[in-house]
Parts: C-alpha cells; sequence; structure tokens
C-alpha cells in the first residue's frame, strides 16, 4: 500500500510538473510535503509506469485518498472536495506569485496571452471544474429572434428566486467568514459545510473606475473564459453610473471581452445581490447578433432598440457620448412608469421596481456599444413570483431569475431536466397519451410536465419514427423563448413600440 501510495504522489508532481503548477527546482521540496501529509516516507528513487499519461491533477488526488485509510483522510479534512483542494494547493504558488507571472506575461506578450495563461492555469488547479462543466448538455434552438443557445447545467443546484431576494435584505454580519462567496477573504479558504474549500483560488487585482477590483474565472463556466469581477468590498448591488464608468474601465484593459452586470434587484437580478460584482469572457451572445427593430440618434449616439423579447437600447457611440447618455438613460428609467403596460416605478412604500441590466463591447479604439436591457420586479396576484419574470406555466423548465446571461439568450437551465426530458421521450415512445399520462403520475419528480405532455400530444399527434430527443430539444428552445418574451417589459406589440418610443420621447426632451 505505501509504494503505491508513494508512485501515486510521484505521478501527481509529474502531472503538476507539465501543466508548470510549479518549477522542477521545488519537486523534492513537494515530494517531501505531500509524504508528511500521508505519513509516507520518501524513497530514493521511484519506478513509475505511467509518466506522461493523460490525467489531471484532481483526477490523481482521487486516487490517492482512494487509496488512504479513514484515519488518514479524516485527517486531511471533512469533504473529498476540500481534501482534493487541500493535496493540490500544496505544489501551486502563493497568489502574489500568479498575479506576478500574469503582469510579466502581459507586459511582454499582451492581455490576450495572459489571460492564456491564467485561465490554463486555473484549469490545470482545478479551481475550474473542467470535468463539471463538460458534462452539462448544450444546444441550438431557433427562434422569431435569431437563434438561442440552450445548456442543461449538471453541476450546480437549481435556486429559489425567493431564497435569492432574501440575501439582498440580510444585514450584514461581522462574525461570517468569508461573508459570501465572491468576498475576497475566498481565496486559500479552507470550506466549511455550507462553503466550498477555495485552497487552490488565487485571484488578480485589478483597477476599475479608481476602485479595487478582483478577476477571477468562474469555477463553474456558463460559456468560454466566463469570468467574474469583483468588488473589493463586500457591498450591495446597485447599478448607476459608477457601474457604467468601471465597465467602460474594465473593456479598456480587456478590449477582447464583453463585460456586463446582473440589474440591482430580486426577480430580475443575479443570485447573489449582497456582493457587487461584474460577468465579462470571450464569447459573443445570441442577443449580439440580434436584429434592429428601429432606431433614433440622441445626443450624438445612435439608439437601436433590438428585436429582442427583453426590451433592449443598444447605445453606439464614443465612450464619453455613452457615458453621458446612459446616466440620462438610468434615472428616466428608474421613475418611468407606464401602467397600462404593467410599468410601475415605485411601489407605495417608495420600493424601486425599474432595473436595468448593461452589457458593455468595445468595437474597435473610439467606438463602443452599450446594451441596456430594461427590467421591472414588480408581482400580482397574478403573478406572485414576478410580471416580467417566467409565468407559472413555465416553471416546469425554468423557475429561476433570468439574470443577465439567459438575458443575452444563453439559457441555463435546471439539471433535473437531463433525467426529466428522458423520462418525457420514454412517455412519448409509447405513442398512447393514455398510458404515458397514468406513468407520469407515478413519478413526482414529472408532474410538474402533466400539461406539457398534453400539449405534446395535441401538437403531434403520433410520435410514431420521430426523432423525440429533437423534438424535445426544440420545445424546450421555444418555452425559452416564451421565458424570454416573459421578461421583456415592452411585448413585440404595436402598444409595447409605442411604450418605448414615449420613453425615449421623454428621454430627448430632458
Amino acid at each position: 500500500m505505501e509504494n503505491e501510495l508513494l508512485n501515486l504522489v510521484e505521478r501527481l508532481l509529474d502531472c503538476g510538473e507539465q501543466m508548470a503548477l510549479f518549477e522542477p527546482r521545488d519537486r523534492i521540496y513537494l515530494r517531501n510535503q505531500y509524504c508528511d501529509l500521508f505519513d509516507l516516507t520518501p524513497l530514493n528513487s521511484y519506478s513509475i509506469s505511467s509518466r506522461n499519461d493523460e490525467i489531471t491533477p484532481a483526477e490523481c488526488a482521487s486516487l490517492i485518498l482512494a487509496k488512504l485509510e479513514e484515519r488518514i483522510k479524516n485527517r486531511i479534512g471533512e469533504t473529498e472536495e476540500q481534501q482534493i483542494c487541500k493535496i493540490i494547493n500544496i505544489m501551486l504558488p502563493p497568489p502574489s506569485s500568479v498575479e506576478n507571472k500574469f503582469n510579466q506575461i502581459k507586459s511582454t506578450d499582451g492581455i490576450i496571452n495572459a489571460l492564456e495563461w491564467y485561465y490554463n492555469f486555473s484549469c490545470n488547479s482545478d479551481y475550474i471544474k473542467v470535468a463539471a462543466v463538460k458534462r452539462n448538455k448544450s444546444w441550438t434552438s431557433e427562434s422569431k429572434y435569431g437563434n438561442l443557445e440552450i445548456t442543461i447545467n449538471l453541476s450546480k443546484p437549481e435556486k429559489d428566486p425567493k431564497e435569492i431576494a432574501k440575501l439582498k435584505s440580510q444585514p450584514k454580519s461581522d462574525s461570517a467568514y468569508p461573508q459570501c462567496l465572491l468576498c475576497i477573504e475566498n481565496e486559500g479558504f479552507a470550506g466549511t459545510s455550507s462553503k466550498p474549500a477555495r485552497h487552490n483560488h488565487r485571484i488578480l487585482e485589478l483597477d476599475l473606475n479608481q476602485q479595487k477590483w478582483y478577476f477571477q474565472f468562474s469555477p463553474y463556466a456558463y460559456y468560454p473564459e466566463h469570468s467574474i469581477i469583483i468588488n473589493k468590498n463586500h457591498k450591495p448591488m446597485l447599478i448607476d453610473q459608477n457601474t457604467i464608468n468601471s465597465l467602460f474601465d474594465f473593456v479598456d484593459q480587456v478590449p477582447h471581452y464583453l463585460i456586463g452586470s446582473n440589474s440591482d434587484i430580486p426577480i430580475v437580478g443575479g443570485s447573489i445581490l449582497n456582493h457587487d460584482h461584474f460577468q465579462a469572457g470571450n464569447y459573443v451572445f445570441p442577443i449580439e447578433k440580434s436584429g434592429v427593430r428601429f432606431s433614433r440618434k440622441i445626443d450624438n449616439v445612435e439608439i437601436e432598440y433590438l428585436n429582442w423579447p427583453v426590451s433592449t437600447l443598444r447605445l453606439n457611440g464614443k465612450r464619453s457620448n455613452l457615458q453621458i447618455l446612459t446616466a440620462k438613460i438610468i434615472k428616466h428609467w428608474y421613475h418611468f412608469s407606464m401602467p397600462e403596460l404593467g410599468i410601475i416605478a415605485f411601489s407605495e412604500t417608495g420600493v424601486r421596481h425599474n432595473a436595468i441590466t448593461p452589457v458593455l463591447r468595445k468595437i474597435d479604439n473610439d467606438n463602443y456599444q452599450l446594451y441596456l436591457m430594461l427590467r421591472n420586479n414588480r408581482t400580482n396576484s397574478s403573478h406572485p413570483d414576478g410580471i416580467f419574470h417566467p409565468h407559472e406555466n413555465l416553471h416546469h423548465i425554468k423557475k429561476e431569475n433570468i439574470g443577465l446571461i439567459e438575458a443575452m439568450g444563453l439559457a441555463i437551465l435546471p439539471g433535473r431536466l437531463d433525467y426529466e426530458l428522458e423520462e418525457m421521450s420514454r412517455f412519448l415512445e409509447m405513442n398512447d397519451k393514455n398510458l404515458a399520462s397514468i406513468e407520469l403520475l407515478y413519478d413526482d419528480k414529472m408532474l410538474k410536465h402533466e400539461n406539457w405532455l398534453t400539449e405534446l400530444y395535441a401538437k403531434y399527434n403520433n410520435f410514431a419514427n420521430q426523432n423525440l430527443s429533437q423534438i424535445l430539444k426544440n420545445e424546450v428552445g421555444d418555452k425559452f423563448c416564451l421565458v424570454l418574451e416573459d421578461a421583456g417589459v415592452f411585448k413585440q406589440t404595436i402598444a409595447g413600440d409605442q411604450g418605448i418610443n414615449d420613453f425615449l420621447d421623454e428621454l430627448l426632451a430632458l
């Protein structure tokens, strides 16, 4: 057993060295660290039969844990995730060294190469959960707004919008450590029963709008180079002119990335509202390929109202002009009401209902495109979860908040759908509505899809010799399109077009 463990330690070191997680000079030091951790006695020589094989540090760490006796496993940590993070962390450089390496590459080879190095480092060190992300399912779905992108996320649990809303109103707790999953204090944190281990977490510091922020890649990437930019201070989300200034500062430093922010209020915001942050990445989203419903020019800025289900203004122009106009739009939208369309800016107690989801891309040295998605989080007796939120008839597919990523046309659907779509396919294969309905009643997980099953039988009538997998993918895409339409405050109708034009007319008069 001891020799097997010693060989696995060498295999782990081989893997880390090949991935440049440490310098070859440090190998003996690291070997001794691992032997101390695992209560092993180092050898002077080793016989390794599997050098250069394709295995990740996390997979190798998992093999080591499987060989360890229970008493040693308990000494290392509480959960397997914590144990693996701790094992990998031993071979990683400290945050300052990672940051110095990044800045060195940036100064000599440019920001693109520096980010590529940091991304590979984050994958190799298992901070980005590559294996978990690969399990996600994805496909493209046609819609009247262009192609939408659908993903079933198998790596993160479904979140309840009501629980998300509670986070924003919770008082700040000085005793909680870290105060949330985004705080800088997560860097190197050992984890608890309720907070993940972050031994292998390394963050980059940057300046935005004369404030300290931190850059990291998302451990559960939703799209290529999905990254999170985190305010140094633990303070609630707030979309104002400072937000817009920070977005511009970011794309001036990282011009090949798009950056955006979830809106700052519940229901139409993201899953973390109590810590100010942005999301960025090296990706082109469906909204960027959408058509234009009409355009106007205000204050030397071209404003395009997009043919997109989530009501969106796209501003084209130079930085200074966009900043000035955006300040006016934010102020005007936060106080704009049109009751006949369900848009009311404030509750009777003065709580703001209107919000903005901003997204920015730099086009060239002087020109930018700023997307401003107009949102509203009102509820009523007919729609207690949100008037401009997925309505109850769509909750079997999507109940969570429609945040930044989904508003741009990339669906993040709950992992439960992986099983549920397979079951739906099995029911439809019966080609017998009554029999399928009876089967559905015996599965609590599937009852939510009862109406959908009825809809599908009515629509297609006969499923014999049909590609059921493709049918269900198309149908899920259609459902997601309806989800986005529910989120639109100005519907793609004559009344909706008149409403957005009235809003712009009032803006022009300011």
